[in-house]
């Protein structure tokens, strides 16, 4: 596999595109940082499409409403990961650009910025070897439309192996503050 620079980064704010790994431990840290994600696209002007299970969109959304207005939230684009990832009827990790019909209409014809996020979650270990597939299909996405895209897996669920392919095609490696 070919060896490629990961830029470490400890906050999300800062960055406008990219494709970014994030292996999180930290409950509360997972949520701060979804937090940031979409707060920074937002003061930009951006729409944020956050794929993610029901338990974790409930936290952020709860969050965001503290934060900002309802009109603000309008370019928040929530998707539940399991829809998202198996729309097709087996697990697949789909384009955000294959999913936006469904979540803006007529986008296209739009001039819209989009950030995604994307808790990757999966039932079984065949899954990997797809997760990896897609990943390197995903990078080449990012690059050619300048998306900043991250990429969220459980530390605890990610072997070495596995971690090794997907820093293989990631720009940034998130890393979850001391």
């Amino acid at each position: 596999m070919e060896s490629r620079h990961i830029i470490e980064v400890n906050e999300i704010k800062a960055l406008t595109k990219g494709h970014v790994l994030y292996f999180h431990e930290n409950q509360n840290q997972y949520i701060e940082y979804v937090t940031d994600f979409i707060t920074s696209g937002l003061e930009k002007n951006e729409y944020c499409i956050i794929v993610e299970n029901d338990r974790n969109i409930s936290l952020i959304k709860n969050r965001l409403t503290a934060l900002m207005s309802n009109g603000q939230l309008d370019k928040v684009i929530f998707v539940n990961n399991y829809d998202f990832y198996y729309a097709s009827g087996d697990f697949q990790i789909n384009s955000v650009f294959d999913f936006l019909p469904n979540v803006i209409g007529d986008y296209s014809e739009l001039d819209l910025v989009i950030r995604s996020w994307a808790h990757v979650e999966w039932r079984d270990e065949h899954e990997v070897s797809k997760l990896l597939d897609s990943e390197h299909e995903a990078e080449d996405i990012v690059a050619q439309t300048n998306l900043l895209s991250v990429c969220a897996y459980d530390s605890r669920r990610v072997s070495r192996e596995f971690k090794d392919g997907l820093l293989a095609c990631h720009n940034f490696l998130l890393k979850e503050k001391d």
